[in-house]
């Protein structure tokens, strides 16, 4: 019985978003196998690693040229480590062509300290039957010992952000060869640039920034074959499109201004469909992406998703100890209903499964998505698709059905909160405040109440004996178990980042 429930479990492709996604080899990505080795604060190295430089006048014929010319090992390796960034990603209306901003520091981006499966033995292939039934009730340092304690970043008591590669095998008892698809980044855009390199230096080594700044961090699940090239290029290339639209189109003069709302959700809807525009593979691959930006000043962040991934804003109480997530993005699935109008109206079928909404369901198993359904490819009958979003970066092969690339954007405000709260001068003042990021590897096995409190008490609690780092392991690691005991050898792409 066990088995039968195992083989309805586990997706029979290398990706649960895409059903008919089909492994790729481990290639190496020699320019990115650079970044992993790279030690902290070296600059960032966007120019070794772009596949489509932003200029002012490219042209989309000079697009399709570099599509073309895109490196078949692109993106096989995921973006880790901390890198300064160039005063070209400096907020202002400056751009970083002015000679006295030369070798100035515009901010720092943190990709995963490590994707953890090149840390690990892999638990499914090395040891699958004696450690499926360790019991999951325990803390997962009893069972396995970390391996990031004593690391420099493990330091940090402010941000963390941490990756594992799922475990795809192509076939029942097969090796996975499938690449990690996740990607993810926190950056720290500072708000007056910096030139003394040493005052930043301590931050990417583990020690918490003091610099003013601004941040923007986000989740980037690929899904299809090439997933993670598209995955790897939003990564890549958002944080640039996002600061050059800030620089170009000067905001009001108030920030958390109603008009200053405005002016984010503009510059994040410009900034996903200028990606999306771009992106490498414009087939039957694409991404999620869930980005949250705050501007270091005022009450109010702003939340840009597409896709199924989660982006948490999240209140901690000092004198409980307990967190509580006040806000949380909308996924983006076919069956909801302004989604659905816009795809009927286009033409688009929508595939329900019968356990959606069934209060009968198994709530321990793995829950199933609506799916959109994606026209084949020169009318082949086998050749069709089924999304399991109706929002994405990429998919353009989805496009004709409803799909689309606009990003829904939510504006919260601190203040807000409070009043409708009706929160006390003593509940503010025991209130800390972060936000989390996650792909639905982690979602899909720990609810996101779980993950809220794990980091909490890593980020504030005096009696917390783990760092933010080594909770977002124990995470990843609980996650990993439990995929094994739902679904088999297989286990989705999982990461998360906390600030």
């Amino acid at each position: 019985q066990q088995q039968q429930q195992q083989q309805q479990l586990r997706p029979s492709n290398d990706n649960n978003n895409r059903l008919r996604a089909q492994p790729q080899p481990p290639l190496i990505d020699e320019a990115n196998t650079d970044t992993q080795q790279s030690p902290p604060l070296l600059p960032f190295p966007y120019a070794k690693l772009q596949v489509l430089p932003i200029t002012k006048a490219i042209t989309q014929q000079q697009i399709q040229q570099r599509r073309q010319q895109i490196p078949t090992d692109y993106g096989k390796n995921p973006l880790t480590g901390s890198f300064t960034l160039g005063s070209e990603y400096n907020l202002s209306q400056k751009t970083g062509d002015d000679d006295n901003q030369k070798g100035t520091i515009g901010g720092i981006i943190y990709f995963p300290h490590a994707d953890l499966s090149t840390l690990l033995p892999e638990d499914i292939a090395s040891s699958f039957y004696s450690l499926r039934f360790v019991p999951i009730q325990k803390d997962v340092d009893e069972v396995f010992p970390s391996v990031l304690v004593g690391s420099e970043q493990s330091q940090s008591k402010k941000q963390a952000i941490l990756t594992r590669c799922g475990y795809k095998p192509s076939s029942p008892g097969g090796i996975s060869t499938a690449p990690n698809q996740d990607r993810s980044f926190i950056a720290n855009f500072f708000l007056n640039l910096q030139s003394n390199v040493a005052t930043v230096k301590s931050a990417a080594v583990g020690e918490d920034l003091q610099v003013p700044s601004a941040l923007l961090m986000g989740i980037y699940d690929g899904h299809g074959s090439s997933g993670h090239v598209v995955s790897h290029f939003v990564a890549l290339e958002l944080p640039r499109i996002f600061t050059k639209l800030i620089q170009t189109k000067r905001p009001p003069n108030a920030v958390g201004s109603s008009e200053y709302d405005d002016y984010v959700t503009q510059i994040f809807k410009e900034a996903y469909l200028e990606v999306d525009s771009m992106e490498p593979v414009e087939g039957s691959a694409g991404c999620t992406a869930s980005s949250l930006f705050y501007p270091g000043e005022g009450t109010k962040a702003y939340i840009a998703n597409v896709g199924d991934s989660t982006t948490m804003i999240v209140q901690y109480s000092k004198s409980t100890k307990q967190s509580t997530i006040v806000h949380q993005n909308r996924k983006h699935k076919p069956h909801l209903p302004d989604e659905k109008l816009r795809i009927n109206a286009a033409g688009g079928e929508i595939m329900i499964p019968p356990s959606l909404g069934n209060e009968n369901s198994n709530n321990n198993a793995i829950q199933e998505s609506s799916r959109l359904v994606v026209p084949p490819p020169n009318g082949d009958p086998f050749g069709g698709m089924a999304l399991a979003m109706s929002r994405a970066i990429g998919d353009s092969d989805a496009k004709v059905v409803g799909l689309i690339s606009e990003p829904e954007v939510d504006v919260w405000d601190l203040n807000n909160y409070h009043k409708q709260h009706q929160s006390s001068s003593e509940q503010i003042d025991d209130s800390e405040w972060f936000s989390v990021v996650a792909s639905d590897g982690m979602y899909d096995v720990i609810t996101p109440g779980e993950v809220a409190n794990k980091l909490g008490q890593s980020l504030y609690s005096d009696e917390s004996v783990v760092s933010p780092l080594e909770a977002c392991e124990q995470l990843i690691r609980k996650a990993t178990l439990l995929w094994m005991n739902l679904a088999g050898p297989y286990r989705d792409d999982i990461s998360i980042g906390v600030s």
